[in-house]
């Protein structure tokens, strides 16, 4: 039996700049073009973005949901499956369980938080799974990084060169 790729993705919940969703839409497509069932967390800005690209190309799409966040926020039209985590770190946990690749996106302090604790499960676990981060190639050139963790990860420059890596 075929085992289920699963690729989570992480990125900014408000997108104003619409270069970067079509860019999110464009990545939806090429991974579910690519086999993977894609994972986020179900509301608006990249994840749908995300989802309505995997959707266009039939792929699956599971939002990951957060209790708190659903009195609040609208889930994206996209998905096909959601799960409702009880707090942030149940969330956190569904997000990264059973994925073989993480692709972030620009965002703010959640995205970090989860690229960190993703990185750190790299780290600290030996987790098997790529990091790709999209559009943060300044991240090559930065001091505050110790080098050799920065092998831990792939950064691209563009969502080309990520594309070009398969």
């Amino acid at each position: 039996m075929k085992k289920t790729k699963i690729a989570t993705t992480f990125g900014a919940s408000m997108v104003k700049d619409q270069l970067l969703y079509t860019e999110g839409v464009e990545l939806g497509k090429f991974l579910a073009q690519k086999g993977y069932v894609i994972k986020c967390g179900g509301y608006g800005g990249l994840m749908e973005a995300i989802s309505k690209g995997a959707k266009e190309a039939g792929g699956k799409i599971i939002g990951i949901a957060l209790e708190q966040f659903d009195q609040e926020l609208e889930r994206n039209q996209f998905l096909d499956e959601v799960i409702i985590a009880k707090n942030l770190y149940e969330r956190l946990k569904l997000l990264i369980e059973n994925s073989e690749l993480f692709v972030i996106q620009k965002g703010s302090i959640g995205t970090l938080c989860e690229l960190f604790t993703v990185w750190t499960l790299k780290y600290a676990l030996n987790l098997n799974a790529r990091i790709c981060l999209i559009g943060y190639g300044d991240l090559k050139n930065n001091s505050l990084i110790p080098k050799e963790r920065l092998n831990d990860i792939e950064i691209y420059d563009s969502l080309n060169a990520f594309k070009e890596s398969f």
